[in-house]
Parts: structure tokens; C-alpha cells; sequence
């Protein structure tokens, strides 16, 4: 339209024909009709149409007039009913919306229209950055962003990067734990009719996290050259030391870590890459367990796991009654409200009434979820017992990411390096400290029974020696 009154504007003297089809077509609102009008004549314009005549006399104005007020009401009552289809979806469990990503439109069977499916490989790649930000994998949002511009068919924006702000819509958006909510148009948080990504639980803990904050923010700094910076610390004053390249005489690079502590001892002495990260994996290598304590603790794992599916039918109807409690809770704030007369009062109960609905739905989801494992034993801790069993073959992949996982996975805390002793009193993680534990079980002397359980008497004694080892980590 611009262009267009650029373009009159221009030829004035000589005046130009606009044609519209239809009136409707012109504008379809009273206001804009009238402003766009005055805005035509006065670039020199002259509006015509096959369905209309205009005119300047009374009845031409007032034909013209009840044709745009017609075009105006045709409109609105359009948007009205497009809204009204739109919400009674939401009310179904339908997304109306435009798809997020890692879905998208499809029909399926047994449904009325097209609804949300999985789209991949966005989805997957969606699905392993949330679990990572629930789990601790990714400890900021800063590193689910690194993630998800590390693989090539995430979309970015025009700078090539992806925006902090879709980050956190991801991170936010029930959609992915398989529900539907929108406020504006007075619709709770509801059960979707789409298969979700993530579980209610997994999507409640991101929530909690982010409502806590990173504890430990990604430093734009750390990459691949230096996997153990952030990590190791001085041994003299505690702090973290950084890392650098420093190029000497004859031009070569030479990557050292040091220590900028003010008051240290240690400060700005460098300390060759090679000899630190050598140290570490010497480190690693001292915690790995021999083949005889990786099965021992596989079979501690798989005893424990063992009693927690026998429990799962007592911890899946406690669930249930919890949630009968919870919908009590709602009927009261409920009646509440009905007889309340105050605004803020009000206000007050239909916030506690959101907080128990999704309490009430977390608990659903968990009874259903407990009753029926995700998988098998050897499947969902084959991983896990490879990694117990040598963390320095994941270490020594080379990548990266990998190592940082090693790094989180094995050790509580910072690791204390010194020039002369290396790594020492490291805090390593509750799996290693409990290897650590059955060890020092083992090195005790033999009674006149020997080391060999009774038959029958393993499984017990595992469990026993489970439950002691828990109980002496959380001393």
C-alpha cells in the first residue's frame, strides 16, 4: 500500500484508476476504509470498482458506508468463530497452533483432523537437551544451547547461532511432556492428545531447576584444547586454575595450565598441559574397579533394582491415594471460591487450585509410569556398568563432550593438583564412593566361613551389603 501512495503521489498531475474487486478487499474496518480513503484522494488517486460505484453524494456515501460496516462485521465474526473452533481443540486435547519444534501436522488414527506428531531428528535432539537439563548433564541453559548448535539440522537464526530466548521456550513449554495449556484463553494445563518427549516428572524438575538457577554456568572459554579447565584447582589456594597458549621465540605454541591466585605461591607458574592431563588419567586409571568388584556391584544394582519393581505396585497405589487426596483438596478450595466475595481472595484460591491440578497430574503420571518399567535391567545400566567399569575409555575417546561427562560423572567437587604430588583426596561421585566402600569391605580378614555365600544366602547378602554401603555414604 505504501508503494501504491508512493506511486500516485508521483503521477498526481496526471491521475491515476485504482480497481478493487470487492470493497471488502479494500479494508475491513470502518476507521482504516475511511483514513485509506482520504490518504487515495489526497495522493490523487480515484478508487473504482465492478461491484460498487463510488461517489461523493449522500446515497453513494451511505451504500458505501453499510458495505464496509458489512465487510467490517464479516471480519470479526470470522475471528470469532476461527477462536471458538481453536479453543473447543485445546478443550479436546488438540494444539491449534502452529506446530513447535520437533513436531509437526499429520493425521492420525483415531483422531479428528491432523494432530501433533513426532517430527525427527528434531524431536530426538529436543528430547536428549531436555533430559540432559533435567538430569544435570547440562548444567545451564548456556550448554543446552551449545548443544543443539552442535548439530547441524537444528534450525539457527540469521547470525548462524540459536537464540537464547527459543532455548528457553523449549525449556518451558509443557507441549513436550504431552500437555496443552493457554491462559489467555482461560484453558488450564490439560492431558494432550500427542506423544510426548519428555515425562510430567522430567518436565517438573526442569522447572525446579530453572526456578533455582544454574549453579554452575558454562564458561564460553572452555573448549577442547583445555577439557580439564574449570576442573582442576590449585593445590596451594583452592582455586580454579586457568589455561592458555603461549607462543615462544621461535613461533611455536605451547599450551600450559597455571594458577593466578594473588596471594599463592604457585602464581603464574606454568605447568605443561601434557603433565597435567597425563596425572589425571593415571587418576582414573587408580579408580578403576577390578573386573571381580564391576560384577559384584552389577549384582548389588540388579538386586536393588529387583526390589524396586516389587515395590513398584505399593509405590503406583500410594501414588493413587495421594491423588484422591489432592482432588479432595481441589473440591474444597473449589467450594471455597463459590461462597468467597473478595477479588484478591479469589485470586488467592484459583492459584492453589492451579498449584494441586499439577500436582494432581505429577502423581498420575507417576502411578501409571511406576507400574510398568521403562526397560530391562541389562538395557537401562549397560551403559552405565561399561562406564563404572573403566572410565578412561570414554576419557581417552577424545571428545570433548565426552569428557566433560567423565569429569561430572566420577567427581563430586574440584580437583586439587600440585606440582610435585599430582592429584590428591579426590571427591569422587556416589557410584565410585560406594566401590570405594565394598573395597575396604573386601580387604577385611576372612572368617571361618570363608568369603563363598551359602546357596541361597547371595542375594541377601548383597542387599545387606547394599543397604550398608548406602547408609555409610550418607553418614
Amino acid at each position: 500500500m505504501n508503494s501504491l501512495l508512493a506511486y500516485l503521489r508521483k503521477h498526481k498531475a496526471e491521475g491515476r484508476i485504482v480497481i478493487i474487486d470487492d470493497i471488502s478487499r479494500f479494508s475491513r474496518e470502518m476507521e482504516g476504509h475511511w483514513a485509506l480513503r482520504r490518504q487515495l484522494k489526497a495522493a490523487g488517486g480515484i478508487l473504482e470498482s465492478p461491484s460498487i460505484e463510488f461517489g461523493e453524494d449522500a446515497d453513494s456515501i451511505l451504500q458505501e458506508n453499510v458495505r464496509a460496516s458489512f465487510a467490517q462485521h464479516h471480519r470479526q465474526k470470522n475471528a470469532e468463530q476461527t477462536r471458538n473452533r481453536m479453543r473447543g481443540r485445546l478443550l479436546n486435547g488438540y494444539w491449534p497452533f502452529q506446530a513447535s519444534l520437533g513436531y509437526k501436522y499429520d493425521r492420525r488414527e483415531g483422531h479428528q483432523g491432523k494432530c501433533l506428531v513426532r517430527h525427527d531428528p528434531l524431536a530426538s535432539i529436543i528430547q536428549e537437551g531436555l533430559e540432559g537439563f533435567a538430569s544435570g548433564r547440562f548444567q545451564a541453559q548456556a550448554e543446552v544451547k551449545r548443544f543443539f548448535e552442535a548439530h547441524p539440522a537444528f534450525p539457527r537464526g540469521h547470525r548462524g547461532l540459536v537464540r537464547n530466548q527459543l532455548v528457553h521456550d523449549i525449556l518451558t513449554k509443557p507441549l513436550y511432556a504431552g500437555y496443552i495449556e493457554a491462559p489467555t484463553w482461560g484453558i488450564p494445563l490439560r492431558k494432550g492428545n500427542h506423544d510426548a518427549l519428555i515425562s510430567f516428572e522430567t518436565f517438573d524438575r526442569i522447572q525446579r531447576r530453572l526456578k533455582e538457577g544454574a549453579k554452575t554456568p558454562a564458561r564460553a572459554d572452555i573448549n577442547s584444547d583445555f577439557p580439564l579447565r574449570g576442573t582442576v584447582a590449585c593445590a596451594c589456594c583452592g582455586k580454579l586454575m586457568t589455561a592458555c597458549w603461549s607462543t615462544s621465540r621461535t613461533g611455536d605454541r605451547h599450551p600450559y595450565y597455571m594458577c593466578f591466585g594473588k596471594a599463592c605461591p604457585q602464581r603464574r607458574k606454568s605447568i605443561k598441559r601434557d603433565i597435567v592431563e597425563h596425572a589425571f588419567a593415571k587418576l582414573l586409571d587408580r579408580l578403576t574397579p577390578g573386573p571381580q568388584l564391576v560384577r559384584l556391584a552389577a549384582e548389588m544394582f540388579k538386586n536393588a533394582w529387583s526390589q524396586r519393581v516389587a515395590q513398584a505396585e505399593a509405590i503406583a497405589k500410594n501414588c493413587e491415594l495421594e491423588a484422591r487426596k489432592v482432588e479432595s483438596q481441589i473440591a474444597a478450595l473449589v467450594d471455597r471460591v463459590v461462597e468467597a466475595t473478595s477479588e484478591v481472595v479469589i485470586s488467592a484460591y484459583e492459584k492453589r487450585i492451579a498449584e494441586l491440578e499439577r500436582s494432581k497430574l505429577l502423581l498420575e503420571e507417576k502411578s501409571g509410569n511406576t507400574r510398568q518399567p521403562k526397560g530391562k535391567f541389562e538395557e537401562l545400566f549397560e551403559l552405565a556398568l561399561r562406564f563404572l567399569a573403566n572410565p578412561s575409555n570414554l576419557w581417552n575417546s577424545g571428545e570433548f563432550t565426552q569428557q566433560k561427562l567423565v569429569l561430572r560423572l566420577t567427581f563430586a567437587d574440584h580437583l586439587a593438583y600440585c606440582p610435585i604430588n599430582g592429584f590428591s583426596n579426590p571427591k569422587t561421585a556416589l557410584p565410585f564412593k560406594m566401590l570405594d566402600v565394598i573395597c575396604d569391605g573386601a580387604n577385611r580378614l576372612a572368617g571361618t566361613g570363608g568369603f563363598e555365600p551359602r546357596d541361597g544366602d547371595f542375594e541377601i547378602g548383597c542387599s545387606r551389603l547394599f543397604e550398608r554401603s548406602y547408609r555409610t555414604l550418607n553418614r
